[in-house]
């Protein structure tokens, strides 16, 4: 049986002893105080994101485990890691409780596994890049008269952006999965620091406040010595710069030219109704089409009528009764207002089977003209795992498919290319989940979109933070493509992201609560935006993640050097043990 005194000093335990071992006893109660304030720094992590916006957080979020791991064991860093990890989930994703109470008990210990394998690195890296073999060998008064001088200020740095650079490179691949609250998020209201993703993308704002952790970190771990207080201030004149800097691009991205688009944004406030009986199906069907009327009616008429994600809940071309008074309500829509409309309905893949088997489920924005002909489609391509389908469902058991199955898997859509809502006003369209997908919103802007248009429902979470996590999770997104979004949710967020990530034009909805991100309610949001005809395409638009590409560069030659330098040590102390008299001699 592993024994945890052992595992967390590095440490053998005898099976037996006299007396009680207090040196073991004193490294087992510092392994598990360290422990404690990896978990803490997590929870800084969690503070900094929606509700709270502690943002000030995140620059010290990644110091303690920064700081344990780089110098104990690799097992022990990994576990380091994976506390800090645990600490973050645990409480960054809570509102997936109003899903199953056991999902964000049962998520940490995945999620966490990200960190885990980060922090399991740092040891290595912390040890063969410090000190010099010539240093090391000198003993410890060498060692502290190093740290002092210029070249350990040079190594500290070399950690410090190794350390971020890694975390953010292990953040990329969990992207790919799942992206949702990374560090860059921490700054969603940080407008001169969010400039920086036009050219960088969000990685570059995430790199910011995880390079400052990891100095502050190696300041700490030279006990704030002359190279640690110089690479602490270094960090903190690159906060400055950095700022400075998306000042600078915030007066480009703020110039924009008199509002030419003018669409009305519908918000029912329809509860959840994936499983919705024909009567509730009819009522959402009453609101919605009582909330066009009423925008309609109006002295000023829109260019457009948008509605959230799924506002019908059920499918627009079904032979459902429901469906066809759905289809009926929105042509007559269009004959007697002659205003299009883009409607966030439950579809189906095109083209329609015609021997009579079940076609394919989409969750789609159909765009319908001043006639209420259905004239374009867009099928949501990036699905919510779980939710819109279940990853390797032939792969996994029958009795986890049972606990997990919502009875549908959603086919995904292919097509990039931008809806052309009105001359000149080609919108690149995003339903709900999708809104936080950076290589969505590119793919969208490279094919010619001059708008963001996000379709959104959150009414699966009625009482948590998910919506202003949702919302603090796409902001960047307008930063990144330099296009203006046009938010429209069913039970909140409805309202304008400027290209600076300034958000605008929000909701009024009376006696709801006055917080901005949801002003949860039914309203209509008249909304007079700008959109440039041909928009400069920013840095990230035109190559992508490029500062992903060049971490990944400085990444691997940090590693090189720390594997030369532990080759070095290996073959030193190889020939210290070839030379060394025997006793015969």
């Amino acid at each position: 049986m592993l024994n945890l005194r052992s595992f967390f000093s590095g440490k053998p335990v005898p099976a037996a002893e006299k007396e009680p071992n207090e040196a073991g006893l004193v490294s087992f109660r510092r392994r598990l105080a360290e422990l404690a304030l990896c978990f803490a720094g997590g929870g800084c992590f969690a503070a900094a994101l929606p509700p709270l916006n502690f943002s000030v957080l995140a620059l010290v979020a990644l110091t303690p485990v920064i700081a344990v791991a780089a110098r104990s064991r690799w097992r022990f860093a990994a576990l380091a890691g994976y506390a800090w990890g645990v600490g973050w989930s645990l409480f960054a994703f809570r509102f997936l409780r109003e899903i199953d109470p056991v999902i964000p008990f049962l998520m940490p210990w995945v999620i966490s596994l990200w960190p885990a394998c980060w922090a399991a690195c740092l040891p290595f890296l912390w040890r063969n890049t410090l000190f010099p073999l010539a240093v090391e060998l000198d003993g410890y008064e060498a060692r502290k008269r190093f740290l002092t001088g210029p070249a350990a200020f040079g190594r500290l740095v070399l950690f410090a952006f190794g350390a971020a650079a890694l975390y953010t490179l292990f953040e990329w691949t969990r992207s790919r999965l799942f992206p949702w609250n990374d560090l860059s998020v921490t700054m969603w209201r940080n407008i001169p620091l969010l400039q920086i993703a036009s050219v960088t993308g969000h990685y570059g704002i995430m790199f910011v406040p995880a390079f400052f952790g990891a100095a502050l970190a190696g300041a700490a771990l030279t006990r704030f010595r002359l190279a640690g207080v110089k690479l602490l201030l270094l960090a903190a004149a690159l906060f400055a710069l950095l700022h400075a800097a998306g000042l600078l691009l915030y007066t480009h991205h703020a110039k924009t030219g008199e509002p030419n688009w003018f669409p009305v944004l519908l918000q029912g406030d329809i509860s959840q109704r994936r499983n919705a009986t024909p009567a509730e199906a009819d009522e959402a069907l009453d609101i919605y089409a009582a909330l066009a009327r009423e925008a309609l009616q109006g002295e000023v008429r829109p260019d457009i009528v948008i509605w959230p994600e799924s506002a019908v809940p059920v499918p627009f071309r079904a032979a459902h009764p429901i469906s066809a008074k759905f289809r009926r309500t929105v042509q007559s829509l269009g004959l007697s207002y002659r205003v299009p409309m883009l409607v966030g309905a439950i579809d189906f893949r095109d083209p329609l089977p015609r021997d009579g088997s079940t076609p394919q489920v989409t969750n789609s924005a159909l765009h319908f003209d001043r006639s209420g002909r259905l004239i374009h489609k867009y099928d949501k391509i990036h699905r919510v795992p779980f939710g819109e389908y279940i990853p390797f469902r032939e792969l996994l058991p029958g009795f986890i498919i049972d606990r997990i199955d919502m009875n549908r898997d959603l086919a995904p859509g292919t097509n990039f290319n931008p809806v052309p809502l009105r001359e000149n006003v080609r919108a690149g369209v995003a339903i709900c989940y999708e809104g936080i997908f950076s290589y969505l919103t590119r793919a969208f802007a490279l094919r010619g979109a001059n708008v963001l248009v996000v379709l959104s429902n959150d009414a699966w979470y009625p009482t948590s933070s998910e919506p202003e996590q949702h919302l603090a999770n796409a902001v960047t997104r307008a930063v990144e493509t330099g296009l203006t979004m046009v938010r429209c949710g069913n039970n909140g967020g409805s309202l304008v992201v400027l290209p600076t990530g300034e958000i605008t034009q929000v909701l009024e909805v009376p006696g709801a609560e006055k917080r901005l991100e949801l002003r949860r309610g039914r309203g209509i949001l008249p909304v007079r935006i700008h959109v440039p005809e041909q928009p400069e395409k920013t840095v990230f638009v035109r190559f992508g993640e490029w500062f992903v590409l060049l971490l990944g560069i400085g990444c691997a030659a940090w590693m090189l050097f720390a594997v030369e330098q532990f080759v070095r040590r290996k073959r030193h102390l190889r020939s210290l043990t070839v030379n060394q008299p025997t006793k015969e001699q």
